[in-house]
């Protein structure tokens, strides 16, 4: 994969950035390569261009280098080569000497530690996103007496993704289980931490204990495993036969309701510390919801600006979600696309239900 920076405009399309040059087994620069040594052209000439290996014998290759002065320089990281740094004088300034070498191969080691870690950095990228996804529910489940909607969009300020995860967890009696989490900071250490999580809360929740329980169960068991990072979470249950709701929360934001009237409230849930935190209780909210309400739940990146209370930014959101949309998942784009701020620099997740609730009469049928 190629990087150029040159002056002549005339050769940016055959040499330009991100161009890919394949230099197969016994072919000269493969030599070059292998040999981690740097080679000094002090001019370019006629017949050195004749030499050229095939790999860089091009129109653009030949404009650029007749009659200039060249060095390549092997870019070394750990013992191995991960390319080549190729420096050019042109035919009208002094050519290179061997006294140059030093402050060329000085500027190779450190773009070849800058390349190096690059890498490292982008394979703990693709993996931990390739963990996230893997562990995000996908499509939104369909359950009797509830609508749900989604939305998860990434920390814009790196591609590597965080610890924000949700989960929706059918439950006997057709009740369901709402959760949501966000593990402190990115990249796949917290991935990894917020699949440990999330997988924890399902397995509690098929023993059917209350939120409360759940979330110092799940406590415990980050306390188990010894990890040092914080983790937010709330756990929801929504029995839609009788529309009763019992709720928990480990540090994490208050849910919004809004009612089918349009009044719209933060919940007030008893805030219990972070998961990680150890030895503590969480105390449970229980409340009885109408049919047709529109119940928000969200992490912080959501709402947190600098400057602004986040629970006024929550009731904002509150009086938004009043407007009339022709689906959940309608309501659930317009929220993302009036609140997702550009240069977002946290993770931003987003789970929405309408609790319709099943009428009395459908169970008996």
């Amino acid at each position: 994969m190629a990087a150029v920076h040159h002056e002549d405009l005339d050769c940016r399309e055959e040499l330009r950035p991100g161009k890919t040059f394949v230099y197969t087994t016994g072919t000269a620069m493969a030599r070059f390569l292998a040999e981690i040594e740097p080679v000094l052209i002090p001019h370019v000439g006629d017949e050195v261009l004749q030499q050229l290996p095939a790999e860089l014998d091009s129109p653009a290759a030949r404009l650029v280098l007749k009659g200039s002065s060249v060095l390549l320089v092997p870019l070394v990281a750990h013992g191995g080569a991960l390319g080549f740094l190729v420096f050019g004088r042109k035919p009208d300034r002094p050519a290179f000497v061997a006294a140059d070498l030093t402050a060329c191969e000085e500027v190779s080691e450190r773009a070849a530690v800058a390349l190096h870690n690059a890498r490292i950095h982008g394979d703990e990228t693709t993996a931990s996103t390739v963990l996230q996804r893997s562990l995000l529910p996908t499509p939104p489940p369909r359950l009797p007496g509830v609508e749900i909607a989604y939305r998860y969009h990434p920390s814009s300020r790196t591609t590597q993704v965080g610890g924000d995860w949700f989960d929706v967890i059918p439950l006997p009696g057709h009740r369901v289980g709402l959760a949501i989490g966000d593990v402190a900071g990115h990249g796949l250490h917290a991935a990894v931490v917020m699949g440990q999580l999330r997988t924890a809360v399902r397995t509690l929740a098929t023993l059917d204990l209350p939120p409360g329980r759940i979330l110092a169960q799940l406590d415990a068991f980050a306390q188990h495993l010894g990890h040092t990072q914080l983790a937010t979470c709330l756990y929801y249950v929504y029995d839609p036969t009788t529309g009763r709701s019992t709720l928990a929360s480990a540090g994490h934001l208050p849910p919004v309701l809004v009612g089918p009237d349009g009044s719209n409230e933060l919940l007030k849930v008893p805030v219990g510390a972070p998961i990680g935190v150890g030895s503590v209780t969480f105390d449970t909210l229980e409340l009885l919801t109408d049919p047709g309400s529109l119940l928000l739940l969200c992490t912080d990146g959501l709402v947190e600006t600098r400057g602004q209370d986040i629970e006024e930014a929550l009731g904002a959101l509150g009086r938004r979600l009043t407007a009339q949309h022709s689906s959940l998942e309608d309501t659930c784009e317009a929220l993302m696309r009036h609140q997702l701020p550009e240069g977002h620099h946290d993770d931003i997740t987003v789970l929405m239900a309408r609790l319709n609730g099943i009428p009395s009469d459908s169970l008996r049928k």
